[in-house]
């Protein structure tokens, strides 16, 4: 080996040595804070024949709450003390409507929305924090509407504008309606049904929560239930199911930075 060759591997060690010492003090610092998790092994599954959900969160109404994360969590005498929470989770959502000679127009919505609760802390996006205070964010929800003109209004179809170019039902006669878009982007009024579907997803959300300093416990509470629960009696049928899911939390420090957009 050449003096050169022995002089650039002399540099390599160093630098190598020179990182391990920079890094060495920020792992000790990450593993100083707390942290706790929880993990439901509750699994949701779809039957692949008829579409149904189990298990399921009954009944089947807005509030119905079910517990992912029940926990306290004690954080440091400090200024800046930040809980990092984040649930995340499967979610599944059945959405049933049926139609009939006297049932024209049929709508199902049923939504997951998951909630964190922290005892004597602020939880982001909430703006006024409180004893108890609460966030919740919207996991997954589906709006579902069918309507028919089939059954009821054979005569006025067949009399009406089928076949003719149009933008929205307004520009149908009789019975008809303004069907979908074609490959071109060309709608037509038809004679037929309607099904409209929406839908939001989220599966996994950083809830952030500033806890003052006192050296005690909070208590951090992780719940999912249903949300705008609609449908059409008789003829529609909702269910939601969540699992499996874990929930961590993770006790950090607020820095200044003059980029951030995290107020509090």
């Amino acid at each position: 080996m050449t003096k050169e060759e022995k002089t650039m591997t002399t540099k390599k060690s160093f630098w190598v040595f020179a990182l391990a010492m920079l890094s060495a003090p920020m792992a000790f610092a990450q593993s100083s804070g707390n942290f706790d998790a929880a993990v439901s092994p509750t699994v949701c599954t779809l039957n692949s024949t008829t579409g149904t959900l189990s298990p399921l969160c009954l009944p089947t109404s807005d509030g119905t709450e079910c517990v992912l994360l029940d926990t306290t969590i004690k954080t440091s005498n400090a200024s800046g003390n930040t809980l990092l929470i984040t649930p995340s989770a499967v979610t599944g959502l059945f959405t049933s409507t049926k139609l009939s000679t006297t049932v024209n127009t049929a709508t199902a919505d049923i939504g997951v929305k998951v909630c964190v609760q922290v005892e004597g802390g602020r939880v982001l996006p909430n703006e006024t924090p409180n004893a108890a205070d609460t966030s919740c964010v919207v996991y997954d929800q589906r709006f579902q509407q069918i309507s028919n003109t089939l059954f009821s209004n054979v005569a006025l179809c067949a009399a009406g504008n089928a076949g003719t170019v149009c933008t929205s039902d307004a520009n149908c006669t009789g019975g008809t309606v303004c069907g979908p878009p074609d490959l071109t982007g060309m709608q037509t009024c038809t004679c037929g049904f309607d099904l409209t579907l929406s839908t939001l997803s989220a599966h996994s959300y950083n809830f952030v929560a500033q806890v003052p300093g006192d050296n005690k416990p909070h208590h951090v509470r992780a719940t999912w239930k249903l949300t705008g629960v609609n449908q059409t009696l008789g003829s529609s049928n909702v269910a939601a199911c969540v699992g499996p899911a874990d929930v961590t939390v993770t006790q950090t420090k607020i820095f200044s930075n003059s980029g951030s957009s995290l107020s509090f």
